[in-house]
């Protein structure tokens, strides 16, 4: 069961995109892939200082689960997508996925064997969350900036 959930949680979120605007999308795709970034990294800081354990993963994957290359990447994009430029709405937006995600998501994670939390709770891993999503926002208006400027 929880190879089965790993691999929807990789491969189902791409085909949201296919219901939304890809040019709309395309704006979003470079911070989707510095989100995922950002949180391989921090998968390897987990794994030195055991914040968690994966104890079962995709046999393609040593430390970091499925769900940073499919829900997180795809999720970040389309919260982009969703609330983008607006910080206020952004954040908020961010609090309520990241309270489900600690909340619900990784509880079941946990029960289903995919991995185990040691020195880091669920409250910690939402406010290392809320963190990765205001570093998001500001890569995002820097990329904005970026591509102004490079059209001039």
């Amino acid at each position: 069961m929880a190879h089965f959930v790993m691999w929807t949680l990789l491969i189902g979120p791409w085909f949201l995109l296919f219901f939304f605007d890809l040019q709309r999308i395309k704006r979003f795709v470079p911070v989707g892939l510095f989100a995922s970034l950002v949180l391989t990294i921090v998968f390897q800081l987990a794994e030195k200082y055991e914040w968690w354990i994966i104890k079962d993963n995709l046999f393609f994957l040593t430390n970091i689960t499925p769900y940073v290359y499919g829900v997180f990447l795809v999720g970040t994009i389309l919260i982009f997508y969703i609330s983008y430029p607006s910080f206020p709405f952004f954040m908020l937006v961010n609090i309520v996925v990241d309270l489900f995600e600690a909340l619900i998501i990784s509880p079941l994670f946990q029960r289903l064997g995919i991995y185990e939390a040691k020195n880091m709770n669920q409250f910690a891993i939402f406010l290392l969350m809320i963190a990765i999503a205001a570093l998001l926002y500001f890569y995002q208006k820097w990329q904005d900036s970026a591509f102004k400027e490079e059209l001039k």
